[in-house]
């Protein structure tokens, strides 16, 4: 081949042998496994009242009315209806029904 393309080495390379990978990982695997626990704040009073407004506003009247829009937004197309569009609406609203359980649950991790 005259046009072959070589790529530069650099000589005394020296590669990593399996016991020295094997090393590697078990030091990995010990720092992972001996690593400090993080502790998320125990703070946090300041957005109560945002909290509680935000997750009324989900399970409330207004998370409501936008399933519903969203779900005969999608059902009743002028031009075409979309049915997929629907049974996302559908499972956004059941998402959006539950938002604050399922955010608890996020929030509040113990071990």
């Amino acid at each position: 081949m005259e046009h072959a393309l070589t790529l530069p080495t650099v000589k005394g390379e020296k590669l990593l042998s399996k016991k020295s990978i094997l090393a590697l990982s078990a030091l990995c695997f010990l720092f992972v496994l001996l690593s400090f626990e993080s502790t998320a704040g125990s703070g946090g009073t300041a957005f109560t009242s945002i909290w509680t407004e935000l997750s009324g506003w989900a399970d409330g009247a207004p998370g409501k009315i936008i399933t519903l829009l969203a779900f005969f937004a999608a059902l009743f197309n002028v031009l075409k209806q979309n049915y997929y569009m629907a049974v996302g609406a559908f499972i956004g609203g059941m998402l959006l029904s539950q938002s604050v359980s399922i955010i608890n649950i996020f929030l509040t991790g113990t071990i």
